[in-house]
């Protein structure tokens, strides 16, 4: 079944090697606040966990905090800063194609008095560093930027934006959501000198409901979201998820020896999906940007002329078993046009005729083959029986 899979930036399957630590450690019970040796054994495994996350992109374990998800991460970076922060009036700086973890949270900042600036992206959905040194003004005190977009894939220049928003005022707080990117291209967090990074475990092959936030050494002063215990340096009460930090641990350590092979395979099988669905299917037209280094290497936002996405949806899904994505996992269930690609620019016609495609570890040519002479199927049928005017 894996081999009609094609919703990865969804989710990833969880990986063999990490179902197995998980059922090798499926007894193990002990709390990692105890002091007796139950509890001890315990917390050397999330140590050990944390540790993996850490390596994965160079930090410190120590600046590695776990959380629940990318979801609580990307919360307790922004909300924990703004109610640290004492500056008022408070300024903060996002862009327009942002996880809605981002955008709903900036909206409910907003509520409580923030000023709230959404960058606009070019046609391939970039911004401009321009743009945000121009937005930047004296009451800026944080910025959020997504490194990889899960919907286009599009990976901003975060590197140059962290060095142009500091020689600006390097008190601003520069927060990441790498949840798209991690495992998929390499992140070195003191390369990039970002203050905040958010992770899941579910995106890189490992167990749902884990993530982690990277703070910066020096920048951890926030406000906790979760008052109890004083876990995780005191930044998130509660009993950690033992298990799930050991599977997203085992994930990371995998994903930072095979990085740069899957990411070798991953180009090779674009370039061979590309070549091919470009011969099989007239009338298409692609909404990734088709530039190799600045975009992840898995994604692609297809429009399909004359077709409505949710019916070639359906019928990939119930007639050739295939899994693709009408828009982000997220927002699915909401009967709203994908607000990434209204920020490029499209047409309501379109967006409305756009799927995502993204492949991953155990995607190979042959699934490949199957993808797109299924799609050619699905778009000759549907175009025969419901055109659209």
């Amino acid at each position: 079944m894996l081999g009609k899979y094609f919703d990865y930036n969804a989710t990833t399957p969880l990986r063999e090697e990490v179902a197995s630590i998980l059922i090798d450690n499926l007894l193990l019970f002990g709390n990692p606040s105890s002091s007796h040796s139950f509890g001890q054994f315990a917390k050397e495994k999330i140590e050990e966990g944390r540790s993996q996350v850490a390596a994965l992109i160079n930090a410190d374990s120590s600046e590695i905090l776990f959380t629940s998800g990318g979801t609580e991460s990307i919360n307790t970076a922004l909300k924990g800063f703004f109610f640290a922060c004492d500056k008022r009036p408070f300024h903060i700086i996002t862009s327009k194609i942002e996880h809605s973890a981002t955008l709903e949270l900036c909206h409910y900042l907003a509520s409580l008095g923030a000023e709230i600036t959404y960058l606009p992206v070019d046609a391939n959905g970039f911004i401009a560093i321009e743009d945000l040194v121009n937005a930047i003004h004296e009451h800026t005190a944080l910025i959020s930027i997504m490194y990889a977009n899960n919907e286009i894939g599009t990976i901003q220049p975060i590197k140059e934006m962290a060095k142009a928003i500091k020689q600006i005022n390097r008190d601003i707080f520069f927060h990441v959501d790498a949840v798209q990117a991690l495992g998929k291209i390499p992140i070195n967090v003191h390369d990039l000198e970002v203050d905040a990074l958010s992770l899941a475990a579910h995106k890189i092959y490992g167990p749902k409901g884990t993530g982690a936030l990277y703070l910066k050494k020096g920048n951890q002063q926030l406000v906790q979201l979760l008052h109890g215990g004083g876990q995780e340096n005191g930044l998130r009460g509660g009993t950690e998820n033992l298990l799930g930090i050991i599977g997203f641990g085992q994930a990371c350590a995998l994903a930072t020896e095979e990085l740069l092979q899957h990411k070798h395979n991953t180009v090779a099988l674009r370039n061979y999906f590309l070549e091919k669905i470009k011969h099989a299917i007239e009338q298409i037209e692609m909404n990734s940007p088709e530039i190799e280094g600045d975009v992840l290497q898995n994604t692609f936002n297809i429009s399909f002329t004359n077709i409505r996405a949710e019916a070639l949806s359906v019928l990939l899904s119930q007639v050739y078993g295939i899994a693709v994505s009408i828009g982000s996992a997220c927002s699915a269930e909401k009967a709203e046009l994908s607000h990434v690609l209204l920020a490029l620019g499209l047409s309501e016609e379109r967006i409305k005729s756009s799927i995502r495609i993204s492949f991953g570890l155990y995607t190979d040519y042959k699934d490949i083959d199957y993808l797109v002479d299924s799609l050619k199927e699905a778009v000759t049928r549907l175009r025969s029986i419901l055109p659209v005017g």
